[in-house]
């Protein structure tokens, strides 16, 4: 299997490293408009691997033919998020740099099954769909596990257990509006535990981009390994993930992977006020996405 990483900063570089450490395919390549950033990363990656004895095959670059032949291309490509920065502040600025990705991968690697990090992410699954051509099994956000991780920290963290011992998903939009439900929860908490919980998983990231002064890479990493895990193996694992749902709307589900993208999309199982908040950020992706529209040139 290879597996091409657009953008090769914290992000990009740290799936490399993931993917290269848990031995998930034979190939990897790193593109950056920086040629010689990514050269020297692929390097490393390489060097590490052959710690561990491993034969894995790198290369890095800012030339899109080094991704020819990939299974999958994982687009981070774009400006991270700032502290006091929203995901849409981002919107136009990455949309023209994801536009253009999406292109060069119709154009070295159309097979591939693409995995979307840039942010706003919702808005940018849809960005590579209009602009790659391919068909909507083929374009998956990577949101959702990293939500469901940062959520069962929070539960961990707040119960004073093993992260091993809680199951969440969250679904719903990359951004403060996500959906954290107590039916997709495997622990009982109480209505304030609840809260909390939500209010914690939602601003996970902004917590770290306060700290650090980007966001984050090793959790969005790992993320994103998992996926790519579930579409090598054919898994029918349940992940989180967003997707496209309509020519004005990509948001997160619950879904299976396989070798061909995207499965299956199960059914929603929210009710109530969940379902109006959903139904509400749904609203606000696709405004953003009909702006994208009338507006990306």
């Amino acid at each position: 299997m290879k597996i091409s990483v657009i953008g090769a900063g914290n992000v990009g570089a740290s799936i490399a490293y993931a993917l290269a450490m848990r031995g998930v395919c034979d190939e990897i390549a790193l593109v950056d408009i920086f040629g010689d950033v990514a050269r020297a990363k692929a390097i490393d990656i390489a060097q590490a691997g052959c710690v561990f004895c491993g034969c894995l095959s790198t290369a890095g670059g800012d030339d899109f033919a080094l991704i020819e032949a990939s299974d999958i291309v994982v687009v981070t490509a774009g400006s991270p998020r700032k502290e006091g920065q929203t995901r849409e502040d981002l919107l136009l600025k990455n949309a023209q740099v994801v536009k253009q990705t999406a292109q060069n991968i119709a154009k070295f690697a159309p097979n591939a099954i693409v995995i979307i990090v840039t942010n706003p992410l919702d808005v940018m699954v849809w960005t590579v769909l209009r602009y790659s051509g391919f068909d909507r099994s083929r374009v998956i956000g990577m949101a959702g596990e990293l939500d469901s991780a940062r959520c069962r920290y929070e539960i961990a963290s707040l119960k004073d257990i093993s992260a091993k011992d809680v199951s969440a998903k969250v679904l719903g939009a990359h951004n403060d509006k996500m959906i954290v439900s107590a039916k997709n929860l495997n622990q009982n908490l109480s209505p304030l535990e609840l809260e909390k919980i939500k209010q914690e998983t939602k601003t996970g990231g902004a917590k770290i981009v306060k700290l650090l002064g980007t966001s984050a890479y090793y959790a969005p990493a790992a993320a994103v390994v998992k996926m790519c895990e579930a579409i090598k193996n054919n898994s029918d694992e349940i992940l989180a993930a967003s997707v496209i749902l309509s020519d004005e709307l990509a948001c997160g589900r619950l879904v299976k992977l396989s070798k061909s993208g995207l499965k299956e999309i199960l059914p929603l199982n929210l009710e109530g006020e969940e379902l109006d908040e959903l139904e509400a950020s749904e609203a606000e992706i696709s405004a953003n996405i009909r702006f994208l529209k009338e507006n990306l040139a």
